[in-house]
């Protein structure tokens, strides 16, 4: 049996993160969850997700940070997708600048993320 791909969300709001729960459910993928910066790192080590889905406004530290710590490592990541309630344009310049593969604003339309989770992954469609 294949291995399902592993995808990671950083979002301290529980309420959110089981928004991106049932949104990616259909999807042949392994969800993680961390709530901050610090759990985040220490799963990336550990699962090394192909996807992350971040938050940029985390208690301990910003997604920007990281972002950077990731950069550090060899980790393959096929994607960063930033899903934020910051709307200047400085923080949609610092993703393009971080290489980020889609950046949404919450609130954020279920559909547009797991249609990014897929492209990103190269699921079928229907999956």
């Amino acid at each position: 049996m294949a291995k399902l791909p592993n995808v990671l969300s950083v979002e301290d709001d529980v309420g959110l993160f089981r928004l991106i729960q049932l949104t990616l459910r259909p999807l042949p993928i392994q969800l993680h969850h961390a709530n901050s910066g610090k759990e985040a790192l220490r799963l990336i080590d550990e699962i090394q997700p192909e996807v992350i889905i971040l938050d940029i406004t985390l208690p301990d530290m910003r997604g920007w940070d990281v972002l950077d710590q990731v950069a550090t490592t060899d980790l393959d990541v096929k994607g960063v997708i930033v899903v934020t309630g910051r709307t200047e344009t400085a923080h949609r310049v610092i993703a393009r600048l971080q290489d980020v593969t889609g950046y949404l604003n919450k609130p954020f339309k279920p559909a547009e993320l797991r249609k990014k989770v897929i492209e990103v992954l190269n699921l079928e469609p229907s999956s």
